[in-house]
């Protein structure tokens, strides 16, 4: 493929896995891929295509995130993955589950009575 690599590459078309969804249209495109001359010379580093397939990635579950509805966790924290390191404040991963805890009210001094089967308690 590059001159430089002095390596040779060959693309072969393989006929497998009949019948799964997608891989008619990869077959078609491989073996489209066999008629061309040469290749077109343009070359994407992994280093280059990892932050943006990263970015798509967190795109779709923002998006599922976000579809979820309202409940205190995503007030909390509306945007996925986000975490107190993010937000210019370092803490332990310890501490940080236990501010998340306070915020969104899963303590044992706020639902302790649901595991004991008390009457919830007045504030």
């Amino acid at each position: 493929m590059h001159s430089n690599w002095k390596v040779h590459i060959s693309f072969v078309w393989i006929p497998a896995h009949v019948g799964i969804w997608g891989n008619e249209n990869v077959d078609k495109l491989a073996k489209a891929a066999l008629n061309r001359a040469s290749c077109s010379g343009k070359f994407i580093c992994w280093s280059d295509l990892k932050p943006k397939i990263n970015a798509y990635i967190h795109s779709v579950w923002q998006k599922s995130w976000d579809a979820e509805g309202a409940n205190t966790l995503h007030e909390v924290l509306p945007n996925f993955g986000e975490n107190l390191h993010r937000r210019g404040k370092t803490v332990g991963r310890k501490r940080e589950k236990a501010i998340c805890r306070l915020r969104v009210g899963h303590t044992w001094l706020i639902q302790g009575y649901l595991l004991k089967n008390e009457e919830q308690p007045f504030c």
